[in-house]
């Protein structure tokens, strides 16, 4: 509210007009005559304004004659905003006649059409600290309050492929978080609720309309459903969660319709991964299910909780590796590492690799059925065409074991050497501590030593103890889970493959033709393939 008054004002008496001007104000001569002016009054006596504004004494001073028809009523104005949200009074006082009262600059508004939001508090003021010639908000709507549109929050990080930060100067392009993996009822969206609006009315009593907020819908797609309050999407699968058709969707499969590469990075999934194209020497694929790949696996990593299904082959150069829990197929593998905790069927063949089951390894579902070269190991049987080649190429063939257990057994062995070299150590240094104790030389240094030696001879016994327990339960079931073991060849075995099955080792120094090699009386033996 402005109540800034003015500091000089005019009084009619029956014997004249006279001026007063407050002590001590600021006032120019001129302002005080162009007011006076104003009021239409223009026979004054000059020299006793000039007095008035120089000795500023609070005091009337008689400036002109007192004439009936110069009277006038107070004029009031009235000024509303261009959004008519406030609506002002300004006063000029009147002449001989009485200052307007509260009720009449009601009146005054209300013939300007303001009927809302007034001030009684402010027209009182206007009225008995006869403010003048000053513009004041008298009346004051109502703004319209703006409502909040409904929003989402997202769960889960939705972004292109995007390289892996490694640190402030480089970035992983193997690794773009190109699969977005959820599990059932993870939490993928949650719906902040629209604010209402709430709308206005100007000093004129007219509805201002507020923006109409806006709500959605949660875009809930395949596999995926809603909270009861209808706030919070959740995954209704382990998947892939995508948009498609604008909607939220969670995918059972995750497929790469070209290669997997630099386009797509390495790729990680909770179910089953199906790509189209071929698998770059580099790359990593990672499924919670099934992996199928329509080309080739060049030197990269596969790993799987089901099967693996590799169309065209696996050329590893000796750079990746490849294991599932489940079976694995293939068109041919050559020189790669493969292992699989049940069957391999390979096509073609197989060369210069190393290659373990748990079940079989059949290499007999195409024409030439080859293995040559490196080390084919299985827990039941081995199957092919040919095994060797013309050249002596030295191929490994062990059966009866699965491949796990013996890379289990040489770890443990080794980490039973490693733990009793180290306890061998330390039992040493604590007989030798321990007899500088006996003869009383034993410093504070030595002793703290002594104390910190024997607590890691615990410690390592502990440790030896149970590798040691694990060795021989392993062993145990070994002995147990041995199979008889069979390497069929359906057509020609060469020189330079040895065929070992249940430890014993058979060496073939020629060739041979339908063969089927076994178990025999505690002897490996080579009969006729039936």
């Amino acid at each position: 509210m402005n109540v800034e008054t003015r500091p000089y004002r005019l009084k009619m008496a029956s014997d004249g007009v006279y001026l007063l001007i407050e002590p001590s104000a600021e006032v120019a001569l001129a302002d005080v005559i162009a007011f006076i002016r104003s009021r239409e009054i223009e026979e004054y006596d000059g020299d006793a304004i000039l007095r008035a504004v120089n000795e500023k004494s609070g005091e009337p001073v008689r400036i002109a004659d007192r004439r009936p028809e110069l009277d006038k009523a107070a004029q009031v104005g009235v000024r509303i905003s261009e959004d008519a949200l406030t609506a002002e009074i300004r006063i000029l006082p009147p002449l001989g006649k009485p200052w307007p009262t509260v009720e009449e600059l009601k009146a005054t508004l209300k013939e300007y059409g303001v009927v809302h939001g007034i001030r009684e508090d402010v027209l009182q003021r206007l009225v008995s600290s006869r403010i003048d010639g000053k513009w004041t908000e008298v009346a004051t709507g109502t703004a319209p309050v703006e409502g909040k549109d409904a929003e989402f929050v997202y769960k889960v990080e939705l972004h292109g492929a995007k390289p892996k930060e490694i640190d402030d100067n480089r970035v992983d392009m193997k690794e773009l978080g190109t699969v977005v993996n959820v599990v059932k009822g993870q939490e993928l969206l949650e719906k902040i609720s629209p604010v209402p609006q709430k709308d206005g009315q100007s000093v004129l009593g007219k509805l201002i309309k507020a923006r109409q907020v806006k709500d959605k819908n949660i875009p809930s797609g395949t596999n995926t459903y809603l909270s009861e309050d209808g706030l919070h999407l959740f995954a209704g699968i382990d998947g892939h969660v995508t948009i498609r058709d604008n909607k939220f969707t969670v995918l059972p499969v995750f497929e790469v319709h070209g290669d997997v590469d630099y386009s797509t990075g390495n790729i990680q999934f909770v179910g089953d991964v199906y790509v189209k194209g071929t698998v770059r020497e580099g790359f990593e694929v990672t499924a919670g299910g099934n992996i199928v790949v329509g080309g080739v696996v060049e030197g990269a990593f596969l790993t799987a909780e089901g099967n693996i299904t590799i169309r065209g082959g696996v050329r590893g150069m000796n750079r990746g590796k490849i294991q599932a829990k489940g079976n694995i197929e293939a068109g041919y593998i050559d020189q790669s590492w493969i292992r699989s905790a049940q069957d391999i069927s390979v096509n073609e063949a197989i060369m210069h690799s190393d290659v373990g089951a748990r079940g079989v390894v059949d290499v007999m579902g195409g024409k030439k059925g080859l293995i040559v070269g490196g080390k084919i190991q299985a827990g039941q049987e081995v199957r092919c065409e040919i095994l060797g080649s013309e050249m002596g190429t030295r191929t490994e063939v062990v059966v009866g074991l699965p491949p796990e257990m013996l890379e289990e057994r040489t770890l443990l062995q080794g980490s039973v050497k490693e733990l009793d070299a180290k306890l061998q150590e330390i039992l040493s240094n604590v007989s030798y501590l321990k007899k500088v104790e006996s003869l009383g030389k034993l410093d504070d240094a030595k002793r703290q030593i002594l104390l910190k030696l024997t607590r890691a001879q615990f410690q390592l016994q502990a440790q030896f103890k149970i590798a040691k327990e694990k060795l021989a339960a392993l062993e145990s079931q070994m002995d147990k889970t041995k199979a008889e073991g069979r390497v069929l060849v359906h057509k020609i075995v060469y020189p330079g493959v040895s065929v070992t099955i249940r430890g014993l080792t058979y060496l073939v120094r020629e060739t041979m033709q339908f063969i089927a090699f076994s178990f025999i009386d505690g002897e490996v033996k080579a009969r006729p393939y039936n």
